[in-house]
């Protein structure tokens, strides 16, 4: 990929409101209030070290755990010093049009807090800076049809407070597709009915790094490739969307501040997570190989399956 069309991702802090079945966190234990601000401190300082015009022009992205549930006035205050500086030294600087600020929240709070952040940045260079995503899953992730139903609301209010559309991602599991088999899930009726103006994204399974296993989560290959013809044949804009970021996944995104032991306020961007783990027989990362029954690779198969559309 084009240098230009990098992004740095920096994983903030492990601390959550939620404790899904499939977390792919590493790190498991909550930061003290001392190590959050400490890695606020650490990420303003790293910004000033990556170059933001060039090589990292698409912006940056900042995921937890969860960001946005804190109610500790000390570390709003950081993290907000540190949205001045993003807003500063990236979405003022980057000459990309497409320059972000990115994040991914679980929506299982009261939104407070996220519209603090919001709000400055759109106040500051408009909403074509920011690229909010919920999450939202059918299985694994709410407790309680009580929290289901305050993921939807805060995505529609996000929705109605901005003028806004929402991506909402969903893990392509093979849960997902065995309801899609048995007609209990149709993804054009859940836009329209659940989360009317805003789209839904998928994203192929991760590491599972809680300890459980879960048999239904990662796809086969058989099923997965029926799914993907259906949605390329009944929703082609959620078709497209998986393919290119399901493409861009093993490259677009580089890690900020890897080392999480000693880390140096210095330290350039690199690919990790597996991203940098290449797939000896197909030349792409192994972060595609996540079939439950055979070691293919998922973009390769998605090359062939619509080759003209991948390139």
């Amino acid at each position: 990929m084009d240098n230009k069309q990098n992004m740095v991702q920096f994983g903030v802090w492990s601390n959550c409101c939620n404790a899904c079945d499939f977390c792919l966190r590493e790190e498991r234990i909550p930061y003290s209030k001392e190590k959050q601000l400490y890695y606020l401190d650490m990420i303003k300082k790293n910004i000033e070290y990556i170059d933001w015009k060039d090589k990292f022009s698409y912006g940056i992205s900042l995921l937890g755990g969860e960001l946005y549930y804190i109610t500790d006035k000390d570390l709003q205050k950081s993290f907000l010093e540190l949205i001045d500086i993003i807003i500063e030294k990236i979405l003022k600087v980057s000459p990309n049009p497409e320059c972000k600020y990115s994040t991914v929240t679980n929506g299982l709070y009261d939104p407070t807090f996220l519209y603090q952040v919001i709000d400055k940045i759109v106040k500051e260079v408009g909403l074509k800076a920011i690229d909010v995503n919920f999450s939202y899953d059918l299985k694994y992730r709410f407790k309680s049809e009580e929290d289901r139903l305050k993921v939807l609301k805060n995505i529609n209010d996000f929705h109605k407070r901005y003028n806004y559309n929402v991506g909402v991602q969903m893990i392509m599991t093979q849960y997902v597709i065995n309801e899609w088999k048995a007609g209990r899930f149709d993804v054009n009726k859940f836009m329209e009915e659940e989360i009317p103006g805003n789209y839904l994204t998928f994203l192929y399974p991760h590491p599972i790094r809680t300890g459980k296993k879960l048999d239904d989560f990662n796809f086969n290959r058989t099923d997965f490739l029926d799914f993907i013809q259906y949605l390329k044949d009944e929703c082609y804009n959620v078709y497209l969307s998986f393919l290119h970021s399901t493409k861009n996944s093993g490259t677009f995104k580089y890690t900020g501040l890897q080392n999480r032991v000693h880390p140096s306020v210095d330290a350039q961007p690199v690919l990790s997570d597996g991203k940098e783990i290449i797939n000896e027989n197909c030349g792409h990362s192994i972060i595609y190989k996540c079939y439950s029954d055979c070691d293919d690779c998922v973009l390769c198969d998605l090359k062939e399956f619509d080759e003209e559309v991948y390139i």
